[in-house]
């Protein structure tokens, strides 16, 4: 192999070779210590114009790399280091010097000048939009450190200007400072400054770093306290939902930060990226947070399902403040996600129309199909299992999907004079390995009584059989597993969801609880009392008479059960 004077260049047998080095900074994340590619042509020409595009593309692509994986940790690093030369900076143009006869009205000025400018940016901060100004003193940091700012996602780039802007009011204040004391060692008031981050991005400041007046736990650390308390208080698909949300929250103001050191501004911050996500950004695991945002506003999570996100945040800061006392604030006590104007009357749910009924009562599941794995096909076999009898259940009683499913053949009572079920997390007897019975509140626990035309199509020939099986297992419908969420009602959720599909039925407004909500209707068209509604469907006003006696009997319950107003009987509609 012989030499060659042209940078990245080498001939070996007369042919040319590029032969580059990646940098150390994306070594690891490239998997190489260098790049080689024959470039199959003997001309030195040829070899340099060849070269100068591969080597183009290859510097382009090693920068994106350093920039698609920009952190947080990144962020913070870079935006000590503008503050430490925005200080030094300041500190070695010696202040203010006047010019004229009379200095304190140039004074006067100065502090005027710079006092309009610290509001000003202050106002940005508070909004969130930048000016020109901050922008462009943004991206000559950048490009000082070798920082492609454009090519970084839209929420990084914000949290970059904030930062910076933030840089600005401390070097303004620093300014006013040098006007009346030359001598004053600065003390910075942004909670931001008061701790440098462990990671350097970009040069390094010259000036010194104030030490860190930052106590107590890390972010990550009171994280993981909260998770641990309340993971025997809520249920799994809770603590699951929670500890994603907050890792994200994690991410985005980094694990090592100290909660003493989180502002509302770091609170609006991350508020503004869950506004960013992308709609399907659940089904992305693996990417960071600030990967699964987008800058095309249509293709964004709602602000409701933003909320959803958001309040988990809220609550832990309520906790860290109110129930442990880490914080002396709560900096996310009066941020809040703005919800979207709905048109009038128009609800997110709403009770299946009679034609609609009609349709799903008379599919093949409930009418005959072809066989256990043919369900949707018509046919002659009526298979009396889950699938017919869980969705009946719900449309005669209002019970919650959940509710249904998780039923146990003990819990339904056909001996005595009124036959009902019983909604309860009565656990006793199950195995620490098996499924739990969960309900949604106090006010669910209750006894439900059964309609007539459940009984009349034949529900109490159905639990004598199953009770058959009842030593292989507690559980009526055991067809449906848990959901590895920990939840009952998951996996037979998504079967009703197919099973609409295939009807037609696809308005977005009407779901398995449309059930619930069309037996609330057809309780108040019977005229009874909210008291009495509220009793069989499992809610509470929260009125302190609601805590008085033992409430609804099961005879007067049953008789509510009895005026339902029904849209469709199914004895009448199957002609039974």
């Amino acid at each position: 192999m012989s030499g060659s004077r042209f940078p990245h260049l080498q001939r070996r047998n007369g042919i040319f070779h590029l032969r580059m080095r990646v940098p150390h900074d994306v070594r690891l994340r490239v998997g190489l210590r260098e790049v080689r590619r024959s470039l199959a042509t003997y001309s030195p020409r040829h070899a340099q114009t060849l070269a100068a595009i591969y080597v183009a593309r290859l510097k382009g692509a090693f920068e994106m790399i350093k920039q698609v994986n920009w952190g947080k940790d990144d962020c913070l690093s870079f935006v000590w280091s503008c503050f430490n030369d925005a200080m030094l900076e300041t500190e070695e143009h010696g202040g203010f010097v006047p010019r004229s006869s009379e200095p304190d009205l140039e004074v006067a000025e100065q502090r005027g000048m710079s006092e309009e400018r610290i509001s000003e940016l202050r106002s940005q901060i508070s909004y969130r939009k930048f000016d020109g100004s901050v922008q462009h003193w943004t991206q000559s940091a950048c490009e000082d450190r070798g920082i492609a700012l454009w090519s970084l996602p839209a929420s990084r780039r914000l949290d970059l200007f904030e930062g910076v802007t933030r840089v600005l009011v401390e070097q303004q204040r620093l300014f006013l400072l040098r006007l009346e004391d030359r001598l004053k060692p600065f003390e910075t008031a942004d909670p931001l400054f008061l701790e440098a981050p462990t990671k350097s991005s970009g040069k390094a400041g010259l000036m010194a770093q104030p030490p860190s007046t930052a106590i107590g736990p890390t972010l990550s650390e009171a994280v993981t306290a909260y998770l641990m308390q309340h993971e025997k208080i809520w249920i799994r698909k809770t603590h699951s939902a929670r500890t994603w949300q907050l890792r994200y929250l994690l991410e985005f103001l980094g694990a090592g930060r100290p909660v003493a050191a989180i502002t509302s501004h770091d609170v609006r911050a991350y508020r503004d990226a869950i506004l960013c996500l992308r709609k399907n950004h659940g089904r992305s695991p693996a990417q960071s947070f600030s990967a699964k945002q987008t800058e095309n506003v249509t293709a964004r999570i709602a602000n409701k399902t933003a909320s959803l996100i958001f309040e988990p945040c809220k609550a832990f800061f309520r906790w860290m403040k109110s129930a442990e006392g880490m914080i002396p604030v709560n900096p996310a006590e009066d941020v809040r996600i703005v919800a979207e104007k709905k048109p009038k009357a128009q609800k997110s749910r709403r009770p299946f129309r009679k034609e609609e009924l009609e349709l799903l009562f008379s599919a093949p599941i409930f009418r005959g199909c072809k066989s256990v794995h043919r369900r949707y096909e018509p046919g002659a076999k009526i298979i009396h299992d889950a699938k017919f009898w869980v969705p009946i259940l719900a449309y005669y009683s209002g019970c919650r999907l959940g509710e249904c499913v998780q039923l146990h053949i003990g819990d339904v009572r056909l001996n005595g004079p009124i036959p009902f079920i019983s909604i309860n997390e009565n656990n006793h007897g199950v195995g620490s390995h098996q499924p739990k019975k969960h309900v949604k509140s106090a006010a669910a626990v209750r006894e439900v009584p059964l309609h007539p035309d459940v009984m009349a199509l034949g529900f109490g020939e159905f639990v004598a059989k199953r009770s058959k099986f009842k030593k292989q297992t507690d559980r009526l419908f055991p067809e449906f597993a848990y959901g590895s969420d920990g939840q009952a009602s998951t996996v037979i959720s998504k079967f009703f969801a197919r099973f609409m599909d295939t009807l037609g039925l696809t308005d977005p407004n009407i779901c398995f609880h449309s059930f619930r909500h069309g037996a609330e209707d057809a309780f108040r068209e019977a005229m009874l009392p909210q008291y009495v509604i509220d009793k069989l469907m499992g809610h509470s006003d929260g009125a302190t008479s609601a805590g008085y006696g033992e409430g609804v009997s099961l005879e007067t319950a049953y008789s509510a059960v009895q005026a339902m107003k029904l849209r469709v009987r199914l004895p009448k509609l199957w002609g039974s």
